[in-house]
């Protein structure tokens, strides 16, 4: 077709299944690509800035083109350390699993297909934080000069066509596009910094657990996922010696046992013990799967993609340098309100109240702008806090 490229992006793996049956990794709906403009790097050490356009990138041929596609633990290499594609002759060394048969165009404007990984080498770099993700491509380019959103462009891709998704240590593309296709010689740009995007990237740390060891979260909340795992923790130790109380009485039940009266009384003293202790220990094991299911599954994905979900919204009303370290979801809201309304006080409110108060500054305010409002916003404003007040004296036990 022409050109080769290999574009790398950001794609954290971390909604990840394992097959009960043969331990093959699956990945769903994992965003793979998007449009936007890149600078490359020639071979003789020049750039060029190539765009990725709607109506090239998210055509049929190329979206149907990451159908069941090989996936790869980073990009293929020759004998000399160069990037090739992978084909029939060099598939059985390189191919480590493959993509789904559902690509399609997510409605945040990028190309979305499911994983499955069978290579156990590969899987366990995964799991140990090896994430993000880089497409292996032929096209075509057209000279052109032109913009797309506003960012200037050399020439523009045609009739790309994806030939693997490699699995690699680190790409460059900033979090808020999640998955972009940017290398050492792949990098987005825009017209302002000409470089990759910075100002908004997710930083991740890792958190040991001894039962389930290294595991990636974002870095606002490795102390959250640090306590939670310290409490896991505790509670078996808790368990163990509970459990090694129980089995102590219950050896000494068996040598008591088959003696004298007396032996037979003391053994049902013990034995007595022995089931206080059991329902001591069988207690503390309920606690610890209490625990342990917050690590495990989707209750620890959910808990903390719905705790990022309510930041990220939070953010378009306190700004991006609020802190949210050890605040509730209410003290987030009532910060968010301040701005809004610095005299108010809503520390006597209900928890309804405050959440009312605060979805209507989306609803009335989109973004959190509170630049020129008119005098019919304001009037409905104020009629929608009115109704507020009003359902809080009933909660009050007002008329």
């Amino acid at each position: 077709m022409g050109v080769a490229r290999y574009d790398f992006g950001q794609s954290h793996i971390d909604k990840f299944k394992i097959d009960p049956q043969n331990g093959f990794l699956i990945v769903r709906d994992v965003p793979i690509t998007l449009t936007g403009v890149r600078k490359y790097r020639n071979p003789d050490g020049t750039t060029v800035r190539e765009a990725k356009t709607p109506e090239e990138l998210l055509s049929k041929a190329t979206v149907d083109s990451a159908n069941g596609k090989p996936i790869t633990d980073d990009h293929p290499k020759d004998a000399n350390g160069q990037n090739v594609l992978v084909t029939k002759d060099n598939y059985p060394k390189f191919v480590k699993g493959y993509m789904g048969t559902n690509a399609h165009v997510a409605d945040d404007g990028t190309i979305r297909n499911d994983m499955t990984i069978m290579d156990p080498t590969l899987i366990n770099e995964i799991r140990h934080g090896k994430e993000e993700l880089s497409i292996g491509f032929e096209m075509e380019l057209d000279p052109t000069k032109g913009k797309l959103d506003g960012t200037a462009y050399d020439a523009k891709q045609t009739n790309i066509r994806i030939n693997h998704v490699a699995v690699v240590e680190k790409g460059r593309a900033g979090h808020k596009v999640r998955l972009s296709a940017d290398s050492d010689d792949a990098v987005q740009v825009t017209d302002e910094t000409h470089n990759e995007e910075k100002g908004n990237k997710m930083e991740f740390t890792k958190v040991h657990s001894k039962e389930y060891g290294d595991i990636s979260v974002a870095t606002q909340d490795a102390d959250k996922l640090t306590k939670i795992i310290g409490d896991a923790d505790e509670s078996n130790s808790k368990l163990e010696k509970l459990k090694a109380e129980r089995d102590k009485i219950n050896q000494q039940i068996e040598e008591l046992e088959g003696s004298n009266d007396k032996s037979k009384k003391e053994a049902a003293d013990a034995k007595k013990k022995a089931d206080e202790a059991r329902a001591r220990a069988d207690a503390a094991e309920e606690e610890n799967k209490s625990l342990k299911s917050q690590l495990e599954g989707d209750a620890f994905e959910d808990k903390l993609n719905n705790t990022l979900a309510f930041r990220e919204k939070a953010k378009k009303i306190v700004g991006d340098s609020f802190d949210f370290t050890g605040k509730s979801e209410r003290e987030v809201e009532e910060a968010a309100l301040k701005t809004k309304f610095p005299d108010r006080s809503f520390d006597s409110e209900s928890d309804d109240y405050v959440r009312g108060y605060y979805e209507n500054l989306f609803t009335t305010n989109a973004g959190g702008v509170g630049y020129g409002r008119t005098a019919e916003q304001d009037s409905e404003e104020s009629a929608y806090q009115k109704a507020l007040e009003a359902r809080q004296n009933l909660y009050e036990g007002g008329e």
